[in-house]
């Protein structure tokens, strides 16, 4: 979806048909604000690059997914305009959504794809966990409380 149908879907649900409630700098900015929350919740999208150009997409976002920078701008633009009930709804929205995406990322059925090589990006700070057994000898705690 390239960043001029971001704006018109912004503008569709924040009712601005008119073009004369929101600035568009303000709502490009706030749809660049929301690829830096798709960064920071979701490390293969580390690269995403902000929607600089009209023209420009996000590209390494699902399709399914792309909407969100529209939700997540509409509810900057309430917040601005101090509509605080609209702005809450539409950010809870935003971020059950995110949480879904990151979770069917983390799992696998989702797989962000390098749009440059078309291969897949791994996260490189996978959780790593350490199993204790080796160290201590023990599977859980003593009466004391200690391994």
């Amino acid at each position: 979806m390239q960043r001029l149908k971001i704006v018109a879907r912004v503008r569709s649900l924040t009712r601005d048909f008119t073009n004369s409630i929101f600035r568009e700098n303000d709502i490009v900015d706030f749809i660049n604000e929301a690829i830096d929350r798709f960064r920071q919740a979701i490390p293969q999208l580390k690269n995403m690059k902000h929607l600089l150009t009209p023209t420009s997409e996000p590209s390494m976002l699902p399709e399914q997914y792309q909407h969100l920078l529209a939700v997540y701008a509409a509810a900057r633009c309430f917040s601005q305009d101090e509509r605080h009930y609209q702005a809450t709804t539409l950010m809870n929205e935003f971020e059950v959504k995110l949480e879904e995406m990151r979770s069917l990322v983390e799992s696998g059925q989702i797989v962000i794809v390098d749009p440059t090589t078309g291969e897949a990006i791994e996260d490189e700070y996978a959780v790593d966990y350490v199993d204790l057994r080796p160290y201590w000898g023990k599977t859980r705690l003593d009466d004391e409380g200690v391994f």
